[in-house]
């Protein structure tokens, strides 16, 4: 799995960010939807499902992935 840039979001002062059309297209994520966040030695890490933080750590950054 390669990553895939999707855009940038700018921070408003109300502390909103808006996520990429083509990024909620992809995961098919509407504006009822919920994300969660994680963060790793300084990366943020979005995802649609709630994980276990340890799973995501190893899915993410092991560099022998099954296909």
């Amino acid at each position: 799995m390669e990553a895939k840039f999707i855009g940038k979001a700018k921070l408003t002062k109300q502390g909103q960010l808006t996520l990429p059309q083509e990024a909620r297209q992809d995961l098919k994520i509407n504006s009822e939807s919920e994300v969660f966040w994680y963060e790793f030695n300084g990366i943020l890490i979005l995802v649609k499902d709630l994980v276990n933080p340890k799973e995501l750590v190893s899915l993410v950054f092991s560099k022998k992935r099954k296909r």
